[in-house]
């Protein structure tokens, strides 16, 4: 009893000591327990896609190939290690055959998919940044209306923010481990579903032929709270607070505080005489694979693919009339928030009937105060709390006024000013200079593997 009064004297009088020592044991503890059960959890999911690789084949079945395309440097070089701890043994112990291939520099894996082959599937490991470029990559291709059935996405989330596979993931996006087990059992267990893509165009403005279009699966972004989420990296010495630094920071920075645009749209449709008639028209003609693809000597020699006949379309239209279908709206806005998203995006507002994008227009303006709370809150559970006018859109056109600044810009010296021009579209988490845009949503445009077999 003598001993442990000693013990209990010594504690107190050294309580400095003490804390610093039970906050060490209890970091450790906390550490063990959580990779004790990550472990567990792994083990369970590496015996169920061990019992698809032991399940023998279908006479004559080939065994299924996948290409793996991954991104080292995502998550801040985390990635690669990520992709081979949680998520490589589960592909391998299934019995498909994995090629991976590691992309180097910032649009490889758009040029990959443009001459991908001789697999089942595209995995894509990376972020959102990765997955539109593959996307991207893929419906540019001469055969895309082929490629999307012949080369369905994986989506192996190792990048820093995922919100796509947040979201087609949706029961694991709290768990980062568990996010990534799932969404590459999906690939094992051969999970399926059609999503939207939303195609970015930008406008010829006469002065030189616009690029070709990018194909995104999130969302479309502009303005300040877009502006401090590109900043947020910048501030890695506030830890876990980096989010609140860059938007206390920010709210006195140089941000895009008016959104001032020119903005035409259609309105979703279900499907009428309009819209649906060229749609039935090439849904049953035949698609081949493009001979732009195969030009080597040695193609030749290997069958050409079969055409693939679509037959999705099976409602006569010829009847419907929708008044609406086709009618461009005008209204030009001035906000300090511009979103477009698909279904995809989980701030998304369902139901997806009729298909369409849902553009969000933040406020006219807001308080440095306001704007700070609403990002602090943003930064702790990722919905928005600003009152937005919500617009389902079938297509849209931006004109960006780009010759006004704001107030804060005004006081500036004209050297300074000259360094502030620049304002930058984030599609998918993708920077892109601010230019007049068609945007269109392509319904079901391609297979992603998901976490179930229902829409």
């Amino acid at each position: 009893m003598a001993r442990i009064i000693r013990i209990f004297k010594t504690l107190r009088n050294n309580w400095k000591k003490t804390t610093f020592g039970l906050i060490v044991v209890s970091y450790g503890v906390n550490y063990g327990v959580k990779k004790y059960r990550t472990n567990e959890m792994l083990k369970l999911y590496c015996e169920e896609a061990k019992t698809f690789g032991d399940a023998p084949l279908p006479i004559g079945a080939p065994v299924r190939q996948i290409t793996v395309v991954l991104n080292p440097a995502s998550n801040d070089g985390k990635g690669k290690a990520e992709f081979e701890e949680y998520c490589a043994p589960l592909l391998y112990l299934s019995g498909m055959k994995v090629s991976v291939v590691k992309t180097e520099s910032v649009g490889e894996a758009r040029g990959l998919m443009d001459v991908m082959d001789n697999c089942d599937a595209v995995v894509v490991a990376g972020g959102d940044g990765a997955l539109t470029e593959a996307v991207t990559g893929l419906l540019r291709r001469n055969d895309s209306g082929f490629a999307v059935q012949r080369f369905p996405i994986g989506i192996i989330p190792v990048g820093k923010l995922n919100n796509i596979a947040k979201s087609i993931f949706k029961e694991y996006k709290d768990d980062r481990i568990k996010l990534m087990a799932e969404a590459t059992m999906a690939i094992v267990r051969d999970y399926k579903k059609h999503v939207d893509v939303m195609k970015v165009e930008v406008l010829d403005d006469g002065e030189k032929t616009p690029g070709k279009p990018v194909y995104a699966l999130g969302e479309l972004k502009w303005g300040a709270f877009r502006d401090v989420d590109e900043r947020i990296g910048k501030y890695w010495l506030w830890g876990p607070l980096k989010p609140y630094a860059a938007y206390l920071f920010g709210a006195f920075r140089n941000l895009t505080w008016e959104c001032e645009s020119r903005f035409q749209y259609t309105v979703p449709c279900d499907g009428c005489r309009n819209c649906m008639t060229n749609a039935l028209q090439d849904a049953t003609e035949p698609k081949y694979g493009s001979t732009a693809q195969n030009t080597r000597w040695w193609h030749a020699f290997i069958p050409r693919a079969k055409p693939v006949k679509e037959t999705k379309q099976t409602k006569d239209y010829s009847n419907i009339i929708n008044p609406e279908c086709g009618v461009w709206h005008q209204k030009d806005f001035s906000a300090v928030e511009f979103q477009s998203l698909t279904e995809n995006n989980l701030a998304f507002t369902p139901p997806n009937k009729p298909k369409h994008l849902e553009v969000n227009l933040g406020p006219k303006n807001i308080s440095k105060f306001d704007f700070m709370k609403e990002g602090w809150l943003r930064a702790r559970t990722g919905v928005s709390h600003i009152h937005s006018e919500k617009i389902p859109v079938r297509q849209f056109e931006m004109i960006p006024n780009t010759e006004e600044r704001s107030a804060a810009e005004s006081d500036k010296g004209e050297e300074e000013k000259a360094t502030d021009v620049e304002r930058w579209y984030s599609i998918d988490n993708d920077n892109y200079e601010v230019k007049p845009i068609r945007v269109t949503i392509l319904p079901d445009a391609i297979k992603v593997f998901s976490a179930s077999t229902s829409r």
